[in-house]
């Protein structure tokens, strides 16, 4: 089992619409079983699935503090091979009970270690910035991807949260930066100031820098508003081959 959080210091920068269609790539072109896990409060991956929590229902949080087990808080997503555990504003207060437990930093490690032969992926939509639930994420896992879009205050953001993960190294010596991505991206824009800003980037960070960008595309938040993967939606449309396109970079360049 391949564990795998999208993460980044700064919000609105594509971490929730690249957790859903890289699960979902990795779900139905690579025939994997996958699990995608909301651990943001504002479920803003749960909602684009159209699942919305009532009070008290088992959710990642829950999971997390052992009170329920996977199967009892899991949605699948269309008959397929892609599992969502979904989460809701509850897990606000969850994350300082999380925070006191004794095996803190390594819930989600600890507790993902029994579902080991139940799927080959696990995708962690993390939230913004790096606090209990994104050092969680990061302890468990083995790759981090980063989505950056081209504006500086999300490279200011990007250079902070790769200096923060070197130390969660001490703790997961597993951990590896997978790659960081461009997204909302155009390179054919007359914005000198993104394109030199993605080249220094790529200059500094070489091959962690993938090839694959993700274009500014309306049909990836019109396939979150009906509920579907850009797959489903319109697997024809600039995002729907660009996220095709990103998955086969991460899958091949890492050789999973």
């Amino acid at each position: 089992m391949h564990v795998i959080a999208i993460a980044n210091n700064k919000g609105g920068v594509g971490k929730t619409t690249s957790t859903q269609n890289i699960g979902a790539a990795i779900a139905t072109f690579a025939n994997k079983k996958t699990l995608l896990i909301d651990l943001d409060p504002q479920a803003s991956l749960s909602k684009s699935f159209g699942i919305y929590l009532e009070p008290h229902k088992m959710h990642a949080g829950t999971f997390l503090l052992g009170k329920c087990d996977l199967k009892d808080a899991i949605i699948t997503y269309n008959n397929s091979n892609l599992d969502i555990l979904p989460t809701s504003m509850e897990l606000v207060q969850n994350k300082e009970e999380i925070k006191k437990t004794n095996n803190f930093p390594f819930n989600l490690l600890h507790a993902l270690e029994k579902y080991k032969t139940s799927y080959d992926f696990v995708i962690v939509d993390c939230p913004p910035g790096v606090g209990t639930l994104t050092t969680i994420a990061l302890t468990a896992c083995s790759r981090y991807y980063v989505p950056l879009q081209a504006e500086y205050f999300s490279y200011e953001g990007l250079r902070d949260f790769i200096s923060y993960t070197g130390k969660i190294s001490s703790i997961n010596p597993n951990i590896k930066l997978g790659g960081v991505f461009a997204t909302r991206f155009n390179p054919h824009s007359r914005k000198n100031f993104s394109r030199n800003l993605i080249q220094a980037v790529k200059e500094q960070l070489g091959n962690r820098f993938l090839q694959t960008y993700i274009r500014d595309n309306i049909a990836l938040s019109e396939a979150q508003a009906k509920k579907l993967t850009i797959f489903d939606y319109d697997k024809k449309s600039n995002g729907a081959q660009d996220y095709y396109n990103l998955t086969k970079e991460i899958l091949y360049g890492e050789k999973f």
